[in-house]
């Protein structure tokens, strides 16, 4: 398992620091895991190793905005990359 915090900054985000978001990447499933989405989550996995197409489960520790703001544009991405469907099975 490898662990990339992308963002540790609490409810604002700074120059150096984006608000809550952490990737677990699980490399023996081919897998992504998110935990929290603040908002410019998008932008920090696009400048880390990581792939988004590899994203299969998002965690919401709790619906503070600085945690979920980000959430809706991850899942259109998604689902216009064509990832939906993977990720769609996580609300069912």
């Amino acid at each position: 398992m490898e662990i990339t915090f992308l963002g540790t900054s609490s409810g604002v985000p700074t120059r150096s620091r984006n608000v809550s978001s952490i990737a677990l990447r699980l490399p023996q499933r081919a897998e992504v895991w998110l935990l929290d989405c603040g908002e410019g989550t998008q932008h920090q996995l696009l400048r880390s190793d990581l792939k988004i197409s590899q994203l299969r489960r998002i965690f919401v520790t709790h619906l503070h905005g600085d945690h979920i703001f980000g959430l809706m544009g991850l899942l259109a991405s998604c689902g216009m990359a064509g990832n939906a469907e993977a990720i769609g099975h996580l609300w069912s």
